[in-house]
């Protein structure tokens, strides 16, 4: 019974430590911390322990945001990211990089209308500006690879992202923001009674492009909303005038 006991005890103190070591979470952690959020290990019939991992990322930087409230419905045209770091396929990857955020921020949309455009060479910005103005949208939405690595499910992958936004009518950077993100294939730890390791999803680009894009949108969407916070009271006033 001492035994059994004991041994109960020392499976406690690995979980434990392997959680202050950092083991993964089901859910995406866009921070740096010490303990994730949560974590959902298994026991495996060969005495091992698994768990899922999870996003590190840096802390998401703003240089430039608007210092005004929008004055008309907020809609955007989205363009590929292109790519500041050797990679294979430079606009191949950035479009499909780009379409992970833009499928991202189409989910409780930032902007009315959020349409994206594909294109078959480089652009620079005021380009990506004519186009979305030509098309009616407020503002154009660019970006930059900053860094990239997909490794798959075998090594995991890394992505650095730079993502701006101009006011179609002046052309002006109205918005620009960077952050960085990883997923790693952990090492296997081994244990007295068991071994630990962590898995990796079978595509931690997709998991680190979503977890990125999901942490810009907020601030973007907190400001678009001010737009429509004023039209529903403007509404409001007119309904009441009747």
């Amino acid at each position: 019974m001492k035994n059994i006991v004991s041994f109960g005890l020392l499976v406690m103190l690995c979980v434990v430590s392997l959680t202050l070591g950092g083991c993964s979470t089901p859910t995406v952690q866009t921070a740096i911390e010490p303990i994730p959020s949560g974590f959902t290990p298994s026991m495996l019939w060969n005495e091992q322990f698994v768990w899922d991992e999870w996003v590190r990322s840096s802390e998401m930087r703003v240089s430039v945001y608007p210092q005004t409230k929008p004055d008309a419905a907020p809609t955007a045209v989205f363009f590929p990211f292109i790519p500041t770091v050797t990679v294979r396929d430079p606009l191949d990857t950035g479009t499909i990089v780009a379409k992970v955020f833009w499928q991202e921020w189409l989910r409780e949309a930032p902007f009315s209308v959020l349409e994206f455009r594909e294109l078959t060479t480089s652009y620079t910005p005021a380009y990506a500006v004519k186009l979305a103005k030509e098309r009616g949208a407020l503002f154009a939405v660019t970006g930059t690879l900053t860094d990239f690595y997909d490794g798959g499910s075998v090594t995991g992958a890394r992505l650095g992202v730079t993502l701006n936004i101009y006011d179609t009518r002046t052309g002006a950077l109205i918005w620009s923001m960077n952050q960085f993100a990883y997923m790693d294939k952990d090492r296997t730890r081994d244990f007295l009674l068991f071994k630990a390791r962590t898995r990796l999803p079978s595509d931690p680009m997709w998991v680190v492009t979503t977890a990125i894009a999901e942490c810009m949108k907020k601030p973007v969407k907190q400001w678009t909303g001010q737009w429509a916070a004023v039209e529903q009271q403007n509404n409001a006033e007119e309904n009441a005038a009747f």
